[in-house]
C-alpha cells in the first residue's frame, strides 16, 4: 500500500463519516464537504482512465 492509498482511504472514511453525520444533523454544509470528499476521492482515477483513452484513441479531428 502506497502514501497515496492511505490519503484515499483516510478521504473516504472522512467522507463517509461526514456524510453521516450531516444527514443525522440536517447539516447541509457537512453534506456539501462530504460530497466534495467522496469526489475527489475518485478524481486520480477518472484522469487516468480519461488519459489513457484519448492517447490511445484512433479518432482523427473533423
Amino acid at each position: 500500500m502506497t502514501a497515496w492509498d492511505a490519503v484515499n482511504y483516510t478521504l473516504l472514511a472522512a467522507g463517509l463519516v461526514m456524510l453521516v453525520l450531516g444527514y443525522r444533523r440536517s447539516n447541509r454544509n457537512m453534506l456539501l464537504c462530504a460530497g466534495v470528499l467522496l469526489a475527489f476521492n475518485g478524481v486520480e482515477d477518472f484522469a487516468n482512465g480519461f488519459a489513457e483513452g484519448y492517447a490511445g484513441s484512433s479518432a482523427r479531428t473533423l
